[in-house]
């Protein structure tokens, strides 16, 4: 099918025959007539001072855009977005205890004195501490809506929204106007584990929103922390869950950093100096032909020209050293 032709033209019967799109899908199609609704947001974008992020512009998150299903767009406010930006997701319950609140202000404090960025969810609670503590602490933090960029809610946080914006970012990928309809906040979930290295729940209850977020992160094969609770606290139900499901369980950021540190795009010059000490000659050539996009053994082994049963012992010291993860499907990436 040639690229010059309007597919809002084609038959339910012509659009059927490609790869992808079945008969309810075709009449969907056939059925679209709100043709401006593209120069209508583009306006009113600019009049908010709102921008319009595209999966294909150079600066859309690179993280986000590994995960399945990336939204096409994001509206965007305040500072850029980065195509290459360490970030952590801090989220939790809407209820949250003194402890929850106390440990939410160390762990955020502690990650962005190490230049990471904060993603949360805006949310009452563990959300709105996390954007709160970075904001004071004069960190960058990344807020995802669940609702049009242009609709803050909760109501009471917009002030914070405004004073994110002086460092950070508000997105949405949902249109102008959308409201915080139950629904979307499941779909929002996704975006903040996606922008982010690592999911950091700090109280969660049984059914907590948090809990879809970190099992967004384990699909999108993304680390999880879970700060512990006591047994007896009904707001940390979920979080201590997630620990007996493989979690790591956490109490400071720097566990986190150091966790992490081998997949950062800046790792933390402490811990990176240790790592590039301990190389070997053969370690360091391997190093050299990895970076954050993963390489598949056959193709690394051809690159340092080395045999594929030394190349692999050679990575599991490697991993060992924290210099070096695989990804699964015998692909690595380097820290």
């Amino acid at each position: 099918m040639g690229v010059d032709i309007n597919p809002f033209e084609l038959s339910i019967k012509e659009l059927c025959t490609v790869n992808g799109i079945d008969k309810k899908s075709a009449q969907q199609i056939k059925n679209y007539n709100d043709f401006d609704f593209g120069i209508q947001e583009l306006e009113a974008a600019s009049k908010f001072g709102i921008s319009i992020v595209s999966f294909w512009d150079d600066h859309y998150p690179m993280l986000l855009k590994k995960i399945y299903n990336p939204p096409v767009i994001l509206y965007c406010k305040g500072q850029p977005l980065q195509y290459k930006e360490d970030v952590v997701a801090i989220v939790g319950t809407r209820r949250f205890t003194s402890y929850g609140k106390s440990v939410t202000q160390k762990l955020t404090s502690d990650l962005i004195s190490n230049n990471i960025t904060i993603v949360s969810g805006l949310a009452r609670g563990i959300d709105t501490i996390a954007h709160r503590t970075t904001v004071e602490g004069g960190g960058r933090t990344i807020s995802v809506l669940g609702s049009g960029i242009d609709v803050i809610y909760p109501a009471e946080n917009k002030r914070l929204t405004e004073e994110i914006c002086e460092k950070g970012t508000l997105i949405s990928e949902f249109k102008l106007g959308t409201k915080p309809d139950r629904g979307n906040f499941p779909q929002r979930n996704r975006i903040i584990s996606g922008l982010a290295h690592a999911t950091v729940v700090v109280e969660a209850g049984d059914r907590s929103g948090a809990i879809l977020t970190a099992l967004n992160a384990v699909d999108q094969n993304r680390d999880i922390f879970s700060v512990p609770g006591r047994i007896t606290d009904k707001q940390s139900v979920g979080a201590n869950r997630l620990i007996r499901n493989g979690a790591i369980p956490v109490y400071s950021g720097e566990e986190i950093i150091r966790e992490i540190n081998p997949r950062l795009f800046n790792p933390v010059k402490s811990v990176q100096k240790q790592i590039s000490i301990e190389l070997t000659d053969d370690e360091r050539i391997i190093i050299q032909n990895l970076g954050h996009d993963p390489v598949h053994i056959d193709e690394l082994a051809n690159s340092v020209d080395m045999n594929i049963t030394a190349l692999l012992q050679i990575l599991l010291k490697l991993e060992l050293k924290n210099a070096v993860q695989q990804i699964g499907g015998k692909q690595f990436v380097r820290a």
